[in-house]
């Protein structure tokens, strides 16, 4: 069966990983990637996209055993929701533990790189050396997530601003989003009371589908979550979400910490914590911001799994603009004033 020609379906991941081999080194993409808003949106494509299949046609040239741990990507054009990616891999370094690939991707021809990333490998190991922080998840948030399960929370909206909101509740349309499915939970509770700082957002999500025995597409799944409404929840948590001009990702990198006893996608087999489910375990995301200037934001975030554990992070450089012009006019800084002085107070300083 051919690839759907609109990337806002609900696709299995497997299917939407898939990548063309076009030789040893270079690959094309089948799937069409998410549009946010579709046809309301902007017809961009979601960055996730083609940050993971980047990190996915590196994973084709490394040997086996060698399992993604880091993946830093800077996007550089907007992506084409009509225009296949092509990804060409340079070997960097094959080493006994670690291996590097640097991936250039392209679309229509004559345009240049639009996105290029720096992918890490190496081979697992273990350590007597582990700490974190332990987080009850239901515990801590006991406020907003109750006695409820992943899947009794809504579907993240297409686009997470307060017009898309709006258009959601009086059509009950959203656009379907391929290759996972993700929930995103009622914070209002939680931050309302909050600085923008000290606010959260938890995202629930699990894979579309089963996925092979394959611990690099399991990862690349990661990959691709860790950017879900990752600036419009920035813009959110500061009130800006209805005035902000332009928004785009520029640096986003993805660090794995555990072993992949933690990152399977695989159907739980004991029910120790609501994220545990015999259909396929569900990850969190803790999301937040933690600093705003010169028209960017870094949007972080912290990947739990059902054990509590830890298991990756991410970061990213995004640009929030919230004017029109490079120089604020007196009518859009009152604007932002006005959002300020309603920010409750920071109880850590």
């Amino acid at each position: 069966m051919p690839p759907p020609q609109d990337g806002n379906v609900y696709l299995p991941f497997a299917d939407l990983v898939r990548l063309e081999k076009v030789d040893d080194r270079t690959f094309q993409s089948t799937a069409m990637p998410f549009a946010p808003g579709g046809p309301v949106g902007q017809r961009r494509a979601y960055g996730g996209h083609v940050y993971m299949q980047a990190a996915w046609a590196a994973c084709q040239t490394v040997a086996e055993g060698f399992l993604l741990h880091n993946v830093t990507g800077n996007f550089l054009l907007p992506g084409s929701v009509t225009t296949k990616f092509t990804y060409r891999v340079y070997v960097i370094r094959d080493g006994r533990s670690y291996a590097t690939r640097i991936v250039n991707v392209t679309q229509a021809q004559g345009k240049g790189i639009c996105f290029t990333c720096t992918c890490s490998f190496k081979v697992p190991e273990t350590s007597p050396l582990d700490a974190q922080e332990k987080v009850d998840l239901w515990s801590k948030y006991e406020d907003v997530l109750g006695g409820n399960k992943p899947s009794d929370f809504e579907e993240c909206p297409g686009m997470d601003v307060p017009w898309y909101w709006r258009r959601r509740r009086e059509t009950g349309l959203n656009d379907a989003f391929p290759g996972l499915t993700a929930r995103k939970v009622d914070m209002q509770r939680y931050n309302e009371s909050r600085h923008p700082l000290d606010r959260r957002q938890l995202i629930l999500y699990r894979t579309l589908g089963n996925l092979p025995n394959d611990p690099n597409m399991h990862l690349c799944a990661h990959l691709y979550a860790s950017d879900r409404n990752s600036l419009y929840i920035v813009a959110n948590h500061l009130d800006i979400g209805d005035v902000w001009t332009q928004m785009g990702s520029l640096v986003h990198s993805v660090t794995f910490h555990s072993g992949m006893d933690e990152m399977w996608f695989r159907p739980a087999s004991e029910n120790q914590s609501p994220l545990d489910d015999p259909d396929g375990r569900w990850y969190c995301k803790e999301d937040r911001t933690d600093r705003v200037a010169n028209g960017r934001a870094v949007f972080s975030s912290k990947v739990w799994s059902s054990s509590g554990t830890h298991v990756a992070s991410v970061s990213q450089d995004g640009m929030i603009r919230v004017t029109k012009k490079s120089t604020a006019s007196p009518e859009e800084g009152q604007v932002l004033k006005e959002r300020e002085f309603r920010w409750p107070p920071r109880e850590k300083l």
